[in-house]
């Protein structure tokens, strides 16, 4: 039995990483390989004897083409592959961010966003995060919005609009309806005509027709609540979007398909506000 699996010897040899992705697109002659391959012919030669032998290659009149074996093999490398570049974008703000907060069929899907820039707080523009959320929210007609915090900026921005919809968290409604109860809010609900229900997703997400702006928990915080000058209020613990300083926002067409699925899939799992306010909050309905 080989001590490496096969996408292990795959991706242990860029020559043999390279001619698995060529040949999964079509049917390659070997003449091909050797002209398109940055690498000796005994390289080529070699690496196309070690790939048949496994069982990954096979050769034909038309050239070498791949097994089944051979296609899932080059599907999980173009994966990782894939992923790695994703990653590799901004490498610090995925080792400082929790991203099992994200369903695990979404994260797979993580590397379709494609192209994106990582936005941060910075001395000089301490507000800068915040500043590029609302920017994109005010400049939209409708949108869809995830968030685990209570903003009054946000608040504000977010477009009122039939098509926008709202999921919040129990605690970012509850800091919400206390503003109100205490006088520091003139309405109960001033999202009208946008549709809003209660997620328990913990990260903050923007998505419109052009754009895709996400936020995700610090891998480590501490404290209780917070009041930023930007007018948030949250629960400031480990694992918070709070600690946040870094979102990532992408403009092509894949991050907002990507959000808007995400969305759609959280929105049918959430739950109405009607119910858990009269729970909570019954002198607000009085």
């Amino acid at each position: 039995m080989p001590s490496q699996s096969q996408n292990e010897f795959v991706l242990t040899s860029s020559v043999r990483t390279e001619i698995v992705l060529r040949v999964s697109e079509r049917t390659t002659p070997t003449d091909a390989l050797l002209a398109g391959i940055d690498a000796s012919d005994s390289a080529v030669y070699d690496a196309l004897s070690t790939l048949r032998s496994r069982g990954l290659l096979t050769e034909d009149d038309g050239g070498w083409e791949l097994t089944a074996h051979g296609h899932l093999v080059a599907d999980s490398v173009s994966e990782w592959l894939s992923s790695e570049e994703f990653r590799a974008t901004d490498p610090a703000f995925w080792k400082n961010h929790q991203i099992d907060v994200i369903p695990p069929a979404f994260r797979r899907r993580l590397p379709e966003v494609g192209e994106y820039e990582v936005v941060r707080d910075v001395p000089q523009e301490p507000n800068r995060c915040e500043d590029v959320a609302v920017g994109m929210l005010e400049s939209a007609d409708h949108c869809e919005v995830t968030t685990p915090y209570y903003s009054r900026r946000h608040q504000e921005a977010i477009p009122r609009h039939p098509e926008t919809r709202l999921l919040v968290t129990r605690e970012a409604l509850d800091v919400s309806l206390r503003r109100y109860r205490d006088g520091r809010r003139e309405e109960l609900n001033n999202m009208e005509p946008a549709a809003l229900r209660l997620t328990d997703c913990q990260f903050a997400s923007v998505v419109t027709d052009e754009k895709l702006k996400f936020e995700l928990p610090t891998v480590s915080g501490g404290g209780t609540d917070r009041h930023d000058g930007t007018g948030r209020t949250h629960p400031f613990e480990r694992g918070s979007v709070a600690g946040t300083t870094a979102l990532f926002v992408s403009e092509t067409e894949s991050a907002v398909r990507w959000g808007r699925d995400l969305f759609e899939a959280l929105w049918a799992d959430s739950d109405p506000l009607g119910p858990y306010v009269e729970r909570q909050f019954p002198e607000l309905l009085e």
